[in-house]
């Protein structure tokens, strides 16, 4: 009914909120000043019931009340009880998000600003009543959620606020654990200080303690390792308590746990469900926290180590190398979890390479090619083959003996070897028309030349051949020519091809010479710098104008004869200009490409046409780039702090894009959103509207078949009453008949003869007169109960029909139609 006022214009959302106001407001009244307990208790109820409707005004009116309870009625857990719902009722919103919930957020300050509140609460934490505690959590999680760093400090400044926090998580009630796990979730975000307040408080091995009695699908395991995460992550002195508590070998007993089950479970033959899928991704996230290039060297170094001594790595690596059926998004974590646990430690680089597969045909093949396989496979997911490619690159990482065995298998050699082997695979993916692919491969060949100049030289001597029928080139000229082929197409290739020429180049002057002799690549670099028409976006156009620049200033620097770098200087000058060049490289490090690669060693790409510059070459290019421009600005009017400055500005200028992108998506999702309530309502108004003319259609053709009706009963009763007066008249008629028969009987001597002739020729036109008013009457009588007939049954329909509409107006109509039956 509420909606037919809404829709005729009665009442509305704002009366309705107004007199809801009203009754908080005389509901918050009665709760201060009932003495009461029953009434007070019965006020509090009734603010609970009406709190996640009008949050706004049960949470601002009944504050004081809310506060009074908490501090002077702690005794009395039934009210605690009740307040700490009403306010966990009116912090929470409808919508799953929590971060746009402004009102929650509003609320939660301004509960914050009473002094008594943080105390009050954890106070509540601390009854031992199942139903004050639970509750009591649950608030502290949503004021966490909405207010977490104001919470966390409030919570600091209690003496024993933190510790019995914890405490919480030996409740052995599960319903209030798991609560309690949940509040760490957001109580351990962010904060340095409190993460290590938790981990002194032994909160790793309670977690680890919950952990183990759970089952593997459960998704408090996830919670737990969510915590435990928050605690390790960028924190170096939890890493080292980590450590020495000895818990590594715990994490390792976990994973074999959750990979293959305990001895008591069944043998899983299935699909994993997706809560042991997660479980398994926060336990290998827990690991990579660890061993994570962000961390601390030290801290890195010593927790690979103890990877490697407690065979976790053996463990990862035979996950890795194994058929075990797991989810896609287990074995991708399992690889980038390999790579950051052998980056920069060569024990553990030689252990993994050592590892072997053995394949269907008795083969063996190490870990390394079954890498650079599944990254050569165009069919593998991405997120796949970027985690396969990040791990290739972890084992080269400060491995010179790696880079070099890497080198070696592409040398050539006096003895045929047929096998499959990591160089081979590597100028396979360079030579492949797919431009992931051979991104892919180029960047995985200037690896190995990174920081080993003695290497450039050796792969001057690796001869390609593409065709059967041609003879082999050497690899440079290979690359030289492939460069070319692709004109001013293929954005991602060309960054890939000049990054890989740009690293073998530098600092070796017999691949610089090499490479010039050709005047088809310096005649494509200078064309090309030029040029405005390519491929790709504006800034991928500059992220490869840049690269070129910086090719053509490595080739200008390593040349030794003199003669020559005056001819190469001339040339850039006259077809380029030296500002040009300046331009471009100063403009590739302002790139939104250039920002995201410098980010973190690990490809961070979303889609493959984000792979465009990789994370060690740009580390490469800012440490040359202030020597190379000085070359052509010999007066030392480069600036190398400008361009930092440039970068860092850059930087700048990205984080606030993203920022508005995001604001105005924020914006936009929110205008979707109001308008599609607003479509819905107006949907659900027109839908109301063509009931309602439907069913006063109906009304009317009831009341036309209603009149219709009572007209062909008025006819029906007037025929049966002409119908007596004929019988009435037709009955006289027969006894003055009789009478007069009768006296003319009488007065006749002898009439017997003639009076019955005379009086049986009456009554034969009598008996005519009466054969032909019956069979008038009989054909009036057939004609009306055929109409009555076809109007009943059309009566008899429409009443079925309108009972299935089930409105109550035809149901009245239907009681009239009653009423008109009976005479019948």
């Amino acid at each position: 009914m509420a909606y037919f006022r809404s829709f005729f214009g009665g009442g509305g959302v704002e009366a309705e909120e107004e007199d809801g106001a009203e009754i908080v407001e005389k509901m918050v009244e009665r709760a201060e000043t009932c003495t009461a307990l029953e009434d007070r208790r019965d006020a509090l109820r009734a603010l609970r019931g009406m709190a996640k409707k009008l949050r706004l005004a049960v949470g601002t009116m009944g504050l004081n009340v809310y506060m009074e309870v908490l501090e002077k009625e702690r005794s009395n857990q039934e009210l605690v009880a009740i307040t700490l719902e009403i306010l966990v009722a009116v912090l929470s919103s409808d919508d799953e998000n929590t971060d746009d919930d402004e009102l929650g957020e509003r609320l939660a300050e301004v509960m914050l600003k009473k002094p008594v509140f943080i105390p009050s609460l954890l106070a509540a934490v601390d009854d031992y009543d199942i139903t004050v505690r639970r509750v009591g959590i649950q608030l502290l999680t949503s004021l966490l959620r909405h207010r977490g760093p104001e919470v966390q400090s409030a919570v600091m400044a209690q003496p024993t606020g933190v510790p019995h926090l914890v405490d919480i998580v030996h409740d052995r009630r599960e319903v209030v654990r798991n609560e309690a796990v949940l509040m760490l979730c957001e109580l351990s975000r962010s904060n340095s200080q409190i993460q290590q307040l938790l981990a002194y408080e032994n909160a790793f091995v309670h977690l680890l303690d919950i952990i183990d009695t759970e089952p593997l699908d459960s998704i408090i395991i996830e919670d737990c390792l969510f915590v435990i995460l928050n605690l390790l992550r960028k924190n170096a002195m939890n890493q080292q308590l980590f450590r020495e508590n000895n818990l590594i070998t715990r994490l390792g007993v976990m994973l074999t746990t959750l990979l293959y089950g305990s001895e008591e479970d069944e043998p899983d033959s299935g699909e994993w469900v997706k809560q042991r899928t997660a479980n398994i991704i926060f336990l290998l996230q827990v690991i990579r926290s660890l061993v994570s290039p962000d961390n601390a060297g030290n801290n890195t170094h010593a927790a690979q180590k103890a990877l490697h001594q407690t065979k976790m790595l053996s463990e990862l690596c035979r996950v890795l190398l194994s058929e075990m059926g797991l989810p896609v998004e287990v074995l991708t974590e399992t690889v980038i979890a390999v790579a950051e646990a052998i980056r920069g430690n060569y024990t553990n680089q030689e252990y993994f390479a050592s590892t072997t597969l053995i394949t269907n045909d008795n083969l063996s093949r190490s870990s390394l090619v079954v890498l650079l396989i599944s990254m050569t496979a165009e069919k593998q997911p991405f997120k796949m083959r970027c985690a396969v490619f990040y791990c290739f690159l972890s084992y080269l990482h400060d491995n010179e003996f790696g880079k070099t065995k890497v080198i070696e298998t592409l040398l050539p050699t006096n003895q045929p070897d047929t096998a499959i082997s990591t160089g081979s695979l590597i100028c396979q993916a360079i030579t492949s028309s797919e431009s992931v692919q051979c991104w892919f491969g180029c960047v995985s060949l200037l690896y190995c030349l990174l920081d080993v100049e003695h290497l450039r030289e050796q792969l001057l001597r690796v001869q390609l051949s593409t065709t059967i029928d041609q003879p082999p080139i050497s690899l440079l000229k290979h690359v030289s020519n492939l460069l070319v082929s692709m004109g001013n197409r293929r954005v991602q290739m060309r960054a890939g091809v000049l990054m890989l020429l740009s690293t073998w180049l530098k600092n070796c002057p017999v691949a610089v010479a090499s490479f010039i002799e050709n005047e088809d690549n310096l005649h494509y670099l200078t064309t090309q710098i030029l040029d405005d028409c390519g491929e790709g976006t504006e800034s991928e156009q500059q992220v490869l104008k840049g690269l070129m620049a910086f090719l053509l200033l490595v080739c200008l620097e390593s040349v030794e004869d003199e003669k020559l770098r005056s001819s190469l200087e001339q040339l850039v000058e006259r077809r380029v200009g030296r500002e040009t060049v300046i331009g471009a490289m100063e403009g590739l490090s302002r790139t939104e490409q250039f920002v995201r690669a410098a980010q973190k060693p690990q490809p961070l790409t979303k889609t493959p046409n984000e792979l465009f510059l990789e994370y060690h070459f740009i580390k490469m290019f800012r440490s040359s780039e202030s020597h190379l421009l000085k070359m052509l600005r010999p007066t030392g009017e480069y600036n190398g702090t400008a361009s930092n400055d440039s970068i860092i500005q850059s930087f700048k200028d990205l984080i606030k894009r993203q920022d508005e992108e995001i604001a105005v998506l924020k914006q936009e999702a929110k205008r979707s959103a109001a308008q599609i309530e607003q479509l819905k309502q107006e949907n659900d108004k027109s839908a109301l509207e063509k009931e309602l003319e439907s069913v006063k259609k109906s009304l009317e053709e009831s009341r036309a078949l209603n009149a219709q009706t009572e007209s062909m009963q008025v006819q029906i009763q007037e025929m049966y009453r002409v119908n007596e007066q004929w019988r009435g008249e037709a009955a006289k008629y027969k006894q003055w008949a009789e009478q007069w028969q009768q006296y003319q009987m009488a007065q006749l001597p002898n009439p017997t003869d003639a009076a019955v002739q005379y009086l049986q020729q009456q009554v034969q036109q009598l008996e005519q007169q009466l054969a032909y008013g019956y069979q008038a009457f009989e054909e009036h009588g057939k004609a009306v109960s055929f109409h009555c007939y076809i109007l009943l049954t059309s009566i008899i329909t429409f009443r079925c029909y309108t009972r299935q509409r089930n409105t109550p107006a035809i149901a009245q109509n239907g009681s009239e139609e009653q009423k008109l039956r009976r005479p019948n």
